[in-house]
């Protein structure tokens, strides 16, 4: 079996590509999560004396031997595997072997050992025996006897120390030698053969070991004892034969063995979500990669041609690629993978400076320093840029000259969203930038994002679908949506998950079960937006920021101005930086009396307040007057929302939805209650309900689940406000 296939998940017959007969049942392998529990019994044999559970590196399920026995002591041996009828597609647990090549029983444990050495024997009863008396070994055999050993992977035993336990018969002489020589084939470190002791029955074995209740110091004796394992003669002599022959010829070592030596220097992993990646060391620097990323590709090309001379054929790149990826994922290590900013736990944050010498920046409670190597996996997109080494600086008025603000206030809630930003973990308020014509709106977007993460396109157009969504948040840490004439549902559903660390999905191309998905936190910039008319629930968590018109005299020249950025960003950054600090600091101590729906942000916004400069309290003040006129605009926006607030200064209501649908028809011009835009009696409820929340915050009360108490029972809308306002004497 190659290399290539080590470890890799079992491919059920379904997978061949070749077509089965008519009522075929075929094995599935892994058993999928959503398959029902395994029977209990068998239908005419009862239940089984013993049974075991083969499992996959992973520890998903691939089938069960079942042994039974009857009255007169002989035993038989059942497998079970989860099948899908390759006829009807029908899908049930069948007493049918595992599908060729057969899984090793004990894979879980040797992916979740991979020091230890590994003991071979015959038979699940024998390998659980070794386990119990040798716990410091894995102990692992192949399923259907002693006569099945060549149909087994024994993959998983690649560069392995391996220890054979052999049954004291002739059969299991046999099952050994033969293990001897696969095992050989997958270039096991070493392969060692125990000799059953003297005197022992014939067929003893380690499962009769432990009912004799030897010791694990007894048993480990027998281990030592252990000989080296030696080719036979005919296969010492052809592989010799072999040698000369190439020599002769001038021929060097296979490229592809050349080619998968390489693996020996690298350090090989996988995410929580299962994807390979290698950490390679580049000019005295250590880089991640996606193994089957374009970057790692170029790289192992160019390694093999300087280590062979040749350039590596695709066939053979895709075959050292492969096992690259079943070796991360079944062997390696498993880390979480972070895109620009990283975190080791709550006193230890990185940022990563997207330089080529993959330089980082590591901030904790008290200072943020540059560092060589982080203690964190980072990985990059292709269109990363790098940040500006850091430079310490005294406050953000740099920061303060580059931006157009109509108040103090803005600014604070700019800088309070950058810091935030900067933060690994959200959730985020969704910053919207505004403003008439000329009022630098993309320019503010570009600016902002280039302070945390530059990027080949910092500002893009509206995605048209979720998988454009998802795309976006996986490759780059900020989303800046630019010139949005408006937001469907679809879309402002994803961002306040994606903001708020919910995730999203949405189904895969050219797919009809699979999902692409996106699980974790990012920072969103939008601008454009022309009101958030029926999207009360982005508006609850935005910061809305309206920018004011550029006087003509005080335009600069666009190279003018990014060249001033380029000068002061290592001082902006380096003064954001040490908002972070201070707020990790004083995070724990800080208590509000009231807080947002973005509550985790005020907490941290008011810890940065002090190391940024700035009296205890402000960012408050700023963020409820920004509230307050977020509410405003979604009102003000949905002209049902702005009627019922004028009805409701006049008197409560409560009635049909008929009923306050006429009864709003005297707040709104002629021209609205008669366009497309204007709710039927069936849509209304729902547009209301996505208005409740700026509602309550402007003192008015909806609520939908009352009853008339007419025969109809027709279902009633509340609307009133507790604590009439002046003005609306």
């Amino acid at each position: 079996m190659p290399d290539n296939e080590m470890f890799a998940p079992l491919p059920s017959a379904a997978s061949t590509g070749k077509r089965k007969p008519d009522g075929e049942w075929v094995p599935l392998s892994p058993v999928p999560g959503s398959a029902p529990p395994p029977p209990t019994g068998h239908s005419t044999r009862g239940k089984p004396a013993a049974l075991w559970t083969y499992r996959n590196a992973t520890g998903e399920m691939l089938g069960q031997i079942w042994r039974f026995n009857d009255d007169a002591g002989a035993k038989t041996i059942l497998p079970l595997t989860f099948c899908q009828h390759s006829d009807n597609g029908k899908y049930e647990w069948r007493w049918k072997g595992f599908a060729d090549p057969r899984p090793l029983y004990g894979l879980d444990r040797l992916a979740a050992r991979l020091d230890a050495p590994v003991l071979v024997v015959e038979g699940e009863k024998s390998a659980d025996a070794c386990q119990k008396l040798l716990p410091d070994f894995v102990a692992v055999t192949s399923p259907n006897g002693s006569k099945s050993a060549g149909k087994a992977n024994w993959n998983p035993l690649h560069r392995r120390r391996v220890v054979i336990w052999p049954d004291n018969d002739e059969p299991g002489r046999d099952y050994a030698e033969t293990v001897a020589r696969l095992v050989n084939v997958q270039q096991a470190e070493s392969i060692r053969v125990i000799t059953p002791p003297p005197g022992v029955s014939d067929g003893w074995d380690a499962a009769d070991a432990l009912a004799e209740k030897w010791t694990t110091a007894k048993a480990q004796e027998l281990v030592q004892s252990a000989q080296p394992w030696t080719a036979p003669a005919s296969v010492a002599e052809k592989e010799d034969s072999e040698g000369a022959e190439n020599s002769s010829r001038g021929r060097k070592p296979s490229q592809r063995d050349e080619v998968l030596a390489l693996i020996d220097d690298l350090e090989l992993w996988h995410s929580p979500d299962r994807q390979a990646y290698a950490s390679i060391t580049i000019s005295g620097h250590v880089e991640n990669w996606s193994v089957r990323s374009r970057d790692f590709k170029i790289w192992l090309s160019g390694e093999a041609y300087s280590k062979t001379g040749r350039a590596p054929g695709s066939q053979m790149l895709e075959d050292a690629l492969r096992v690259m990826e079943a070796r991360a994922i079944h062997q390696g290590n498993q880390y979480t993978t972070f895109l620009r900013v990283g975190y080791i736990d709550d006193n230890v944050y990185f940022l990563d400076l997207g330089r080529p010498d993959w330089k980082a920046v590591k901030i904790t409670q008290h200072k943020w320093e540059v560092v060589d190597s982080p203690d964190v996996k980072f990985i990059r997109s292709p269109a990363m840029q790098a940040l500006p080494i850091p430079e310490s600086a005294e406050n953000l008025e740099d920061l303060r000259q580059l931006t157009n603000l109509r108040t103090e206030n803005d600014f604070h809630l700019i800088v309070s969203w950058l810091v935030s930003a900067l933060r690994p973990k959200g959730p985020y308020p969704i910053l919207v930038v505004n403003g008439e014509q000329g009022s630098s709106k993309s320019t503010m977007s570009r600016l902002l994002r280039m302070l945390v993460d530059p990027n080949v396109a910092p500002i893009r157009a509206c995605p048209k679908d979720g998988r454009d969504l998802v795309s976006m948040a996986r490759n780059s840490w900020m989303v800046v949506l630019d010139n949005i004439s408006e937001i469907p549902g679809w879309l402002s559903d994803g961002l306040c998950q994606i903001a708020s660390g919910a995730g999203f999905s949405s189904r895969e191309l050219y797919s009809d079960q699979g999902e692409s998905i996106f699980s974790g936190w990012r920072p969103i910039i939008l601008n454009g937006i022309p009101d958030f008319a029926n999207r009360s629930d982005l508006a609850s968590r935005a910061i809305l920021i309206n920018l004011p018109a550029i006087p003509d005299n005080k335009r600069r020249a666009e190279s003018d101005f990014w060249t001033d950025v380029i000068k002061r960003l290592p001082l902006i950054l380096g003064a954001l930086l040490d908002g972070v600090s201070g707020a990790m600091r004083r995070l724990e101590t800080i208590k509000l009396d009231t807080m947002s729906r973005m509550a985790d942000f005020d907490r941290w916004a008011t810890a940065a307040e002090y190391p940024l400069g700035w009296e205890d309290g402000h960012f408050m003040d700023a963020s409820r007057a920004n509230v307050k006129a977020s509410v405003e605009a979604s009102i003000e926006a949905d002209p049902v929302l702005e009627a019922i607030r004028k009805l409701v200064h006049d008197r409560d209501f409560e009635g049909t939805a008929t009923g306050l649908l006429t009864a709003l028809e005297e707040y709104v011009d002629s021209k609205v209650h008669s366009s497309r835009y204007w709710p039927t009696p069936v849509t209304l409820k729902k547009r209301l309900q996505r208005g409740q929340g700026p509602m309550r915050q402007d003192g008015i009360i909806m609520e939908f689940d009352k009853r008339a108490t007419t025969s109809d029972r027709s279902r009633l809308i509340s609307i009133r406000m507790p604590i009439r306002k002046p003005e609306a004497s």
